[in-house]
């Protein structure tokens, strides 16, 4: 297999972006990764682009193409691709042989369009007001509290959206950089019990260009890549069938297939990325991956110590609870600049080694990633 590496990696800033398309979006991205690479663009060929969550059709790869002059030897768009998986769609082609510098890219106008995540995600649970995926996360939070004995520690949660907003006031794309206190926290209002408002993601709008480069050619591009170092899946396609599939313990099966590929354990990593939709992921990640122990998370993530200057910072873009709802893709802009050191009052001292960590859909899909600054 040809080792795989990111060579750029450029977001807009998130929020509303009123008048603008989810396609002019994807453009400002694509040429800024370009711009910040010093890549020209018929260098290009291949192209991953993920479809926009509503079903609209947007970012299609054979219109982006089109917008932005490509005839790549290999396209293709993932619905519901996030992050990780166009990744591997990318790193798979340049793998093959199809391709050897790959544009993948995200762009979404959901704030601005008024796009609710209000479908229903199946016929049986909309007549009794299922109609969100933060239902499944709240069933799974709950079934959390009360499988380990922690439903007085519920507010303990509350550690990671706190968390999240400091490392967001330091980001300057971010789109929710207003201090939030303890008390904001808990006066905040119940979506879903037991999930607050500050413990599901943001609608935002905005786009994300990562470049994916066959190794060798990537330090010819580049000085500093960012190299892929192994990626894993496990999916559970039969849901509610799996015993306790809330609790996503088929993240285990993922977790041990990245360490057999890679060779990292939990204490080489320097930062960690969780695609947090909903706090409620963050417990079952930290657990499944071996961060700690069963039913230890809401402890684990108290103090400070998945903050940056702690002992796993987690998230220091903001994540999806206060940078902006991009499934992932921005957490890969962050981890790509944090490991090349360009970070400035929110870098993380000495990080060389970064995990990401995926759940989608009905916590049925579970992936990861582990990326290093170095090849070997």
């Amino acid at each position: 297999m040809r080792q795989v590496a990111l060579v750029a990696a450029h977001a807009t800033r998130q929020g509303l972006h009123p008048g603008k398309t989810a396609w002019e979006l994807g453009v400002e991205a694509f040429k800024g990764a370009l711009r910040q690479a010093g890549i020209a663009r018929d260098a290009i060929d291949g192209l991953v682009t993920q479809a926009a969550q509503d079903g609209s059709g947007l970012m299609d790869s054979t219109r982006f193409g089109q917008m932005v002059g490509l005839n790549p030897r290999t396209s293709g768009s993932l619905r519901y691709g996030t992050a990780i998986f166009s990744l591997a769609y990318a790193a798979a082609q340049i793998a093959a042989g199809q391709a050897r510098l790959v544009a993948c890219v995200y762009a979404t106008n959901q704030r601005s369009g008024g796009y609710r995540f209000g479908e229903p995600p199946d016929p049986y649970g909309a007549p009794y007001g299922f109609l969100n995926p933060a239902g499944f996360a709240a069933l799974g939070f709950q079934r959390y509290l009360y499988k380990y004995g922690r439903l007085a520690d519920r507010d303990k949660l509350g550690a990671f959206a706190l968390a999240s907003r400091r490392h967001a006031r330091l980001n300057p794309i971010a789109f929710r950089r207003e201090p939030m206190a303890w008390e904001d926290y808990l006066q905040d209002r119940w979506i879903v019990w037991p999930l607050r408002r500050s413990d599901i993601c943001l609608i935002t709008d905005g786009a994300v260009c990562i470049l994916v480069a066959e190794a060798g050619l990537a330090e010819t591009l580049v000085e500093r890549p960012v190299y892929v170092r192994g990626m894993a899946r496990q999916d559970a396609l039969r849901l509610l069938e799996n015993d306790d599939h809330l609790l996503i313990p088929h993240m285990k099966d993922t977790a041990r297939r990245l360490r057999a590929a890679t060779g990292f354990g939990c204490r080489d990593i320097d930062a960690l990325y969780i695609q947090d939709a909903h706090a409620a992921v963050v417990p079952a990640t930290l657990e499944n991956y071996g961060f700690c122990a069963p039913g230890e998370a809401l402890d684990f993530i108290q103090d400070g110590r998945i903050e940056i200057g702690g002992e796993l910072p987690v998230n220091s873009n903001g994540g999806q609870l206060s940078e902006g709802y991009m499934v992932g893709w921005l957490h890969h802009h962050e981890l790509f600049h944090q490991l090349r050191g360009e970070c400035g009052e929110r870098q993380i001292e000495n990080c060389n080694v970064a995990q990401f960590c995926a759940t989608g859909g009905f916590r049925e899909l579970t992936a990861a990633a582990i990326y290093s600054n170095s090849r070997h």
